[in-house]
């Protein structure tokens, strides 16, 4: 059956979705690497952007990009080359005009780079359109795609390098308030992640042996406004200063929120930010503060990008292809680690998953003391490596595709 498979392979078809990494292209040059090595006569489309683009007939040949522009593809942050864009659930009319274009393109492999919400998108492809197969590939900063034992999903291509940023600037913060402390008691930074405090987790590799004045608010461990200012304040009295580093998810009093086309928050796009809100509290109370928020320097920043990150990231669109040869599903292609603390690449079949959107579970949280557990420390250890990408290697590709 898997050589059949093969004999039916014709156009490969690679659409993006949701937010952006720096090492989102390095899964793209993988896919490509491994297309053009395994089916050497297919056509290789990508959806400008994303599936939005496929359904407006904004399909790019990328068949004949050459060895060099795959090399700087590889090394280029964001997804300016074909783009990203985010979608409502599709409508049935919507998956039949991409059924009409995958038959006009004879694709007959959808490859799809995303989160939770591509997976599911993806799903409800593969019900639609029987004949052809589909991948799932993941992407994001947040790490909060998988399950929440991270046994399935170890963790997600572009997670190492927000760590390696946010255990940065988290140093820089501390150096800030050290020496501006006598004015600026309190200095709070806003991550991404939504619901999730995985990346705000990150900020404990600045501090591994908490000597740090440093809160870590998570929104797993959601406090009251009182109780938060009550630690701060206690911070502050025993240090004479603190550092905050804060999900944007974690609540403190109220937002005006904005929506994405799923439904979800676009706290970045909001009329106000939680972060502020605390600054505003603190500062009610008497403790000066002020905040940072990077909002897409931190999925974006290529200074902070280690070469492991990069090489996993392609590894994944590279074996998701060769998968295809061993695996007759339509499949979600992940890291994964087994009870024995191995790590492996897996083909987990669609059919399989139901939600795939993790929050952090109890064991990586030290509930109520404003920090996260050993257990979570241990496995950001493992996954840390400051050797970023070489700033000789920094060859972007400025350009967008066309075809």
């Amino acid at each position: 059956m898997n050589k059949t498979h093969n004999r039916m392979m014709k156009n490969f078809l690679i659409t993006m979705s949701g937010g952006t990494t720096t090492v989102i292209n390095s899964t793209l040059a993988g896919i490509i690497k491994a297309i053009k090595f395994r089916y050497k006569s297919s056509k290789i489309y990508a959806g400008h952007p994303g599936i939005n683009g496929v359904l407006n007939n904004s399909i790019v040949d990328l068949t004949d990009i050459t060895k060099e522009q795959l090399y700087r593809l590889q090394r280029t942050p964001a997804s300016g080359f074909i783009g990203t864009t985010r979608v409502k659930p599709l409508s049935h009319s919507e998956k039949i005009r991409l059924s009409e274009i995958m038959d006009k393109y004879e694709i007959t492999c959808l490859l799809n780079i995303g989160g939770n919400g591509t997976i599911q998108q993806s799903k409800a492809i593969s019900d639609q359109i029987k004949n052809i197969r589909i991948i799932a590939l993941p992407k994001t900063v947040d790490n909060d795609l998988g399950d929440p034992e991270l046994h399935e999903v170890y963790f997600t291509p572009g997670y190492i390098s927000t760590i390696n940023y946010w255990k940065h600037i988290t140093e820089m913060l501390n150096i800030e308030n050290l020496g501006a402390h006598s004015h600026d008691k309190v200095i709070i930074a806003q991550t991404f992640g939504r619901e999730t405090g995985f990346i705000a987790a990150t900020a404990r590799l600045a501090d591994v042996n908490r000597e740090m004045p440093l809160l870590i608010l998570l929104p797993e461990d959601q406090r009251n406004e009182n109780e938060v200012l009550s630690k701060i304040d206690a911070t502050v009295s025993t240090h004479d200063r603190c550092v905050i580093v804060m999900s944007e998810g974690y609540r403190i009093g109220e937002i005006s929120p904005r929506f994405d086309m799923t439904g979800q928050i676009m706290y970045g796009s909001s009329n106000d930010v939680y972060a502020q809100n605390l600054v505003n509290l603190c500062n009610d109370a008497g403790m000066q503060a002020r905040s940072i928020i990077p909002t897409v320097d931190q999925r974006s920043n290529i200074l902070y990008t280690t070469q492991k990150d990069i090489d996993i990231a392609e590894d994944i669109g590279y074996k998701a292809v060769l998968a295809l040869h061993s695996s007759d599903n339509n499949f979600f292609f992940t890291i994964s680690r087994n009870h024995n603390n191995e790590i492996f690449y897996q083909s987990i079949p669609m059919d399989s998953i139901q939600n795939y959107s993790r929050r952090m579970d109890a064991k990586f949280i030290a509930t109520g003391e404003y920090d996260i557990s050993d257990h979570y420390l241990k496995y950001l250890a493992e996954l840390y490596d400051g050797k970023v990408i070489d700033r000789a290697n920094f060859i972007y590709l400025n350009e967008v595709a066309s075809g």
